[in-house]
């Protein structure tokens, strides 16, 4: 589904750009409206505002809320769909609708940060729902700094229960997803961090997805049928991160990401951004993403009879991805004339990345190997 597109490209720059953990520091009390997009050439089309807020409840505690809005077109939603007694029946054969979103998506959470033991102990929840899928997560994360603060250590663990209830379909399914991660971040220089880290995920349960079609030729007929997807899948990931300080008034950031898993997809990740300040008000950067993947045991271009595994996700194909970013920070105390943004405790954000990913087979619905899309972002950050 779309919401798989915007996960992807979204956050590949946030998962290989540096985030040094401050253990014994606690967020600072702070505003944050943004307002996000998402365009591709298959025809889906994403709007998702956020605002979030961060307060000190003590001066030892944190709380964040959090609220999103995601508001979708995919025109693999409003295909027609056939499907015959060898699968689930279905009473619709059209999903979504011209004239409204397919999707239409709410986010909450929210989450508090404690000082515990020379460490900051953070718990965070969040629910989402849509018409035809919920979810309900459950994160904490535990970091710790070694005696001279050169060193800190990160636990985080994971775990979501989502559900599904795709509106072409009679049936629904439910999933359930439990992840750990490790990080080791150390101060290497004056000019350089770095950190290593390492994930583990288990998800089992309904791991396809119901909005595509499998299309068997059989004689002069055609079977449209369900994907079949294992139940369960383990990942597991390793990476690096480094920031450089190039000079006063730059740096440099480098990320690397191995990752495997049971289905024998495996993926090569490196990133790298630049950012400069130029002046007082502003800080400009620029980022490449590049990735390659393997395939998935059970992928095949085409199928010639029901098998026990069958797929047309083509982000289960062997491909490679390229993703370019722009990056603006503008501070507040130089938007001389601009009412409410003009004071010291404002920064603009704006975000534009463009990305391109090719796969070695066709999409199922577009046809297509190439998907080209516009990730844009304009966000305000107002610090009390």
């Amino acid at each position: 589904m779309a919401r798989f597109f915007l996960n992807v490209t979204l956050f590949a720059f946030a998962a290989l750009s540096i985030a040094p953990a401050h253990s014994q520091e606690l967020p600072a009390d702070e505003l944050q409206v943004s307002l996000n997009s998402y365009f591709d050439s298959w025809d889906v089309e994403i709007v998702y505002p956020t605002i979030s807020y961060t307060r000190h409840l003590t001066d030892s505690a944190t709380i964040n809320l959090r609220y999103l809005v995601d508001v979708i077109s995919a025109a693999s939603m409003r295909s027609h769909f056939v499907v015959d007694g060898v699968t689930s029946a279905t009473e619709r054969e059209d999903g979504g609708s011209d004239d409204s979103p397919d999707e239409l998506r709410q986010e909450v959470g929210a989450g508090i940060t404690q000082l515990v033991a020379g460490g900051a102990l953070s718990v965070n929840a969040l629910y989402s729902k849509e018409h035809d899928y919920s979810s309900a997560t459950l994160a904490g994360s535990y970091a710790y700094q070694l005696a001279q603060k050169n060193t800190t250590l990160q636990l985080g663990l994971v775990r979501s229960w989502d559900k599904n209830f795709p509106q072409t379909r009679i049936w629904s399914a439910t999933k359930d997803v439990y992840s750990a991660s490790f990080n080791i971040t150390q101060v290497l220089s004056k000019r350089m961090i770095a950190q290593a880290i390492t994930s583990y995920n288990y998800s089992k349960g309904f791991l396809s997805d119901p909005y595509q079609v499998v299309q068997i030729l059989q004689g002069n007929q055609v079977l449209n049928l369900e994907p079949v997807h294992p139940d369960k899948r383990i990942r597991k990931a390793v990476g690096v991160r480094i920031n450089y300080k190039v000079d006063r008034k730059s740096a440099l950031q480098f990320g690397m990401r191995y990752y495997w898993d049971d289905w024998e997809v495996n993926s090569l990740t490196t990133s790298i951004l630049f950012q400069q300040h130029v002046g007082d008000a502003m800080t400009v950067g620029l980022g490449f993403r590049n990735y390659f993947q393997g395939r998935a045991f059970f992928y095949q271009e085409e199928y010639a009879v029901p098998a026990e595994f069958m797929t047309v996700d083509s982000k289960l194909d062997e491909g490679f991805a390229n993703e370019y970013q722009f990056k603006l920070t503008l501070d507040g105390s130089h938007l001389k004339g601009v009412p409410l943004l003009h004071n010291d405790r404002t920064q603009i954000h704006i975000k534009l990345n463009f990305y391109h990913r090719h796969t070695a087979t066709p999409n199922w619905h577009r046809r297509a190997k190439d998907l080209y899309a516009y990730i844009m972002s304009m966000g305000v950050r107002y610090r009390f």
